[in-house]
């Protein structure tokens, strides 16, 4: 396991995940430009949030095809 931190809007969030969905986790937060070690807007992770609901749409109508 392992433990990510991140800000939004100047609160602090604490998660713990597993070593590997860590890692892309912070890969997919990198990409979105939401970091670790400053504080985040909030429109950027509903943006992030945004893109992965679409990757997870596309895969499910993918799988059902």
């Amino acid at each position: 396991m392992k433990k990510i931190s991140f800000s939004i809007s100047g609160r602090r969030f604490n998660v713990e995940l597993d070593d590997d969905f860590a890692q892309y986790v912070l890969k997919k937060l990198f990409e979105n430009n939401i970091f670790e070690d400053r504080d985040n807007d909030t429109p950027k992770f509903l943006g992030a949030y945004l893109k992965s609901l679409k990757e997870n749409y596309q895969n499910d109508k993918r799988d059902s095809s």
